[in-house]
C-alpha cells in the first residue's frame, strides 16, 4: 500500500472522531485542555489499535515461502471485505431516520476509557485488513505519527465544535468518511 492509502484511511477516522466529539461535546461541554488531553488519549489508543491490527494480518496473511505474492489477490479481497464492512457500520447508524449515535459523558474518567476503545475497533479491523496487503517495511515507517495527529486535530476541532453547539451535517461528513474507506479498498484491489 502507498503512504497516501494510510494518510486517506487516517482522514477517514479522523472525520468519524470529530462526529463521535461534537455529539459527546454538546451533551456534556468540557474545558478545551481537557479535551486536549482526551482526544490525544483516544487517538493514541486508536493508531496503537491499527498498527497492532497490521501486524496481527501481517502474520495471517497467505503467503507462499518461495513467492510472497502468490495470493495477493486473495488478500486484497480480505482487506477489501473488513473495508467494506467497516464503512457499513460506519455509515449505516447516520443514515437512519433517528439515529441512535454513541453518547459519552466526558466529563467522566470511565468515559475516556469506553470512547477509547469503542472508537478504536473500526481502526482495528481496518488496520487487520491492511496487514494482509501491506508489506512489513509499511509497519515501521512515519505515517503512524501522521494518523496520530490527523486524529488528535479533528478529535479536538470536534469538542471545539460541540462546544459551542454549531451545527454541522454529520451524514455529508461520514459519507465522505465511507468514501474514502471504500476507495482505498478498491485501490487495493486494483494493486493486487
Amino acid at each position: 500500500m502507498h503512504i497516501a492509502a494510510y494518510i486517506v484511511l487516517a482522514l477517514a477516522f479522523a472525520i468519524s472522531n470529530m462526529l463521535l466529539f461534537r455529539r459527546c461535546a454538546e451533551l456534556t461541554p468540557i474545558r478545551l485542555t481537557r479535551g486536549l488531553g482526551l482526544t490525544l488519549c483516544v487517538a493514541a489508543v486508536q493508531t496503537a489499535l491499527f498498527l497492532l491490527g497490521m501486524v496481527l494480518g501481517n502474520l495471517l496473511r497467505f503467503e507462499l515461502p518461495d513467492d510472497s505474492a502468490a495470493f495477493s489477490t486473495a488478500n486484497a479481497m480480505i482487506f477489501l471485505g473488513l473495508d467494506i464492512f467497516v464503512m457499513l457500520r460506519m455509515l449505516l447508524p447516520h443514515l437512519r431516520r433517528e439515529p441512535r449515535l454513541p453518547l459519552f459523558d466526558l466529563g467522566n474518567g470511565k468515559a475516556t476509557i469506553a470512547i477509547s476503545l469503542t472508537a478504536a475497533i473500526n481502526p482495528l479491523l481496518v488496520g487487520l485488513g491492511a496487514g494482509f496487503v501491506a508489506s512489513s517495511a509499511d509497519i515501521h515507517k512515519l505515517w503512524p505519527i501522521a494518523m496520530l495527529v490527523l486524529l488528535w486535530i479533528f478529535g479536538y476541532w470536534g469538542v471545539m465544535l460541540g462546544r459551542r453547539k454549531v451545527a454541522i451535517r454529520p451524514v455529508r461528513w461520514m459519507v465522505i468518511a465511507a468514501v474514502m474507506l471504500l476507495g482505498v479498498g478498491i485501490a487495493a484491489m486494483v494493486n493486487a
